[in-house]
């Protein structure tokens, strides 16, 4: 005897008591649908949850009506006459309900069809959350990125070519948003970017939730006209809308990442990596646009990576590849060599020599930055105790990254080097980049103090690139100021920008400071310059950045004049 029988000989009564014993095993929610009677008989556990009134409901073709989602109805009533009608005797499907509260919850429903009493047809299954599985999402009613994923691998590996473009969208203030109104009012916005989402696509494009604040739409709809910057151009419009009509109460803009065609051969893993660059790249570029997905960007990115990387190899392996440089620096008029500029330069077997304009940043965003200008610093410090047993005046320019200023322990590493190689305070200069990260809060004016105190003096480097702020001057305390390269060839080229820099040089030595002109690279430009009497010179004309010992060979013993 199966259950079959067993249910046939049951009274209406006994099944719910069997159901109700066997809903305390299972988290699923378990049903009997008799399709001759349109009656569906579950547990109590399900009434809580959901909208039913009473465990058994009869016409409840109509109460579907009411707790299916609209949208998902036509192709569930489509699915179950198809089991009525004795077609098929499975019935399997992923869609929404609405719970109690009329929010959307996502469920698979899986169901047997059996032959009970006087012939009636059976669906005997159960109905599964798949929210709490997270295959699907309870606050925007979209699935979740499992079934992306699902998805995705079974377009790419059966039919790639019917992609027409997949986008990952990113509301640009999120986090701000939780943070200030609390995670309601972030539910709340995530609710409204699906409903503008949907709104926006063909129906049957796919519509996704991936983690925190970022949406993925993948259209390989067959009638789908549309392209992926109309979609997001009205998405965007929505949003606009939908932000305007709640008074501004819930501002935020969304970015978007796109990629387009080259669909064969790729992964899920691969598209949700692709799509994740092009969406960073759109917020890197000024937020609330879209990015289409740049492969020789990706390439550059990954090279980065990969840089960083050996950086960090090199850092571990006792700064193996890392070398300082130095330029000389002369003072005007007689063009003496007074000091040395120290660089830091790099290089590796699988990238060769890689320019400081790469490796800096990539040292600053990593922090590696801070181990590494230690490293110069020490070098530094030691080559020029080493020049002063010939040149007892001799200065060593060290520059600082605004993360060393930032994130470490600046005056200790300066003492501990000044110590350590026993050199005279007054033979290292550090020098600021004049870009705005150096803020004049309390605590950096007290590490300019002490510096200051401690006789080591600080220079403004690239003046005429940033800010050029004044108060940086009065603030910092400054003995020299650095004019850069750039603004020196505006100067030469044009007269206007000539007065400015001789102007800047008349205040700076009004308030005691000392200016360098960099980037002098031809004779007929260091007569122009020395007319508007800067202090000191620095530039290829009298000798570009090298190693140590070829620095020692080239200008010491012709220290008298260059």
């Amino acid at each position: 005897m199966d259950y079959l029988d067993i249910i046939q000989k049951m009274s209406l009564e006994q099944i719910r008591s069997v159901i109700e014993v066997m809903q305390k095993a299972s988290d699923s929610y378990l049903f009997i649908m008799d399709f001759n009677e349109d009656v569906y008989m579950t547990s109590e556990k399900m009434t809580q949850r959901f909208p039913f009134e009473h465990t058994v409901v009869e016409n409840c073709t109509a109460l579907f009506k009411q707790i299916v989602y609209p949208s998902d109805f036509p192709k569930l009533e489509k699915d179950l006459a198809l089991c009525a009608s004795g077609e098929q005797d499975v019935h399997a499907m992923e869609y929404r309900w609405l719970d109690r509260k009329g929010k959307v919850v996502w469920i698979n429903c899986q169901g047997t069809v059996a032959i009970g009493s006087e012939g009636h047809r059976l669906l005997i299954g159960r109905v599964s959350e798949i929210g709490k599985k997270a295959k699907a999402d309870n606050v925007t009613g979209l699935r979740r990125e499992v079934r992306f994923r699902l998805d995705a691998e079974a377009l790419l590996r059966d039919r790639p070519q019917s992609l027409h473009y997949i986008m990952r969208i990113g509301i640009d203030n999120f986090k701000e948003i939780n943070e200030k109104e609390g995670l309601e009012a972030g539910d709340e916005v995530l609710q409204g970017l699906a409903e503008c989402i949907l709104a926006s696509v063909n129906e049957n494009v796919d519509v996704y939730r991936l983690l925190a604040d970022e949406f993925m739409i993948m259209d390989a709809a067959p009638d789908s006209v549309q392209r992926a910057e109309e979609v997001y151009a009205e998405i965007r419009r929505k949003v606009v809308h939908a932000v305007k009509q709640k008074e501004y109460s819930r501002f935020y803009t969304i970015s978007a990442g796109v990629l387009e065609g080259g669909f064969e051969h790729k992964t899920a893993d691969e598209i949700l990596r692709l799509t994740e660059f092009a969406l960073n790249e759109a917020k890197r570029n000024g937020k609330n646009q879209m990015a289409l997905f740049d492969q020789a960007k990706y390439d550059e990115y990954l090279r980065r990576l990969n840089i960083r990387k050996a950086l960090r190899l090199s850092v571990n392996d006792h700064f193996k590849g890392f070398e300082v440089f130095y330029q000389p620096i002369v003072s005007v008029p007689d063009c003496r060599l007074i000091g040395a500029e120290a660089l830091l330069r790099w290089s590796n077997e699988e990238f060769g020599n890689v320019s400081p304009a790469v490796v800096i940043p990539i040292l600053e965003e990593s922090g590696l930055i801070i181990p590494v200008g230690k490293y110069v610093m020490w070098e530094a410090a030691r080559t020029c105790k080493k020049w002063r047993e010939v040149m007892p005046d001799f200065r060593v320019h060290v520059n600082l990254s605004y993360v060393q200023i930032h994130k470490s322990d600046l005056m200790k590493d300066v003492d501990v080097c000044i110590k350590e190689v026993g050199i005279a305070p007054d033979a290292l200069v550090l020098e600021l980049t004049e870009s705005g990260y150096i803020e004049t809060d309390s605590r950096i004016k007290t590490l300019f103090k002490d510096l200051k105190d401690k006789n080591i003096d600080l220079a403004l480097d690239d003046f005429g690139t940033g800010y050029s702020n004044i108060r940086y001057l009065k603030e910092i305390e400054a003995e020299t100021i650095k004019i850069d390269r750039s603004f020196v060839l505006q100067a030469l080229q044009n007269e206007y920008d000539y007065k400015i820099i001789s102007h800047i040089i008349d205040m700076a030595h009004s308030l005691g400071c000392s200016v360098c002109m960099e980037g002098i690279e031809e004779r007929e430009e260091l007569n122009k310059m020395m007319k508007i009497h800067p202090d000191m010179i620095q530039g290829y004309y009298f000798g570009k950045p090298s190693p140590a010992g070829q620095f020692e060979e080239q200008f010491l013993n012709a220290k008298d004049s260059l």
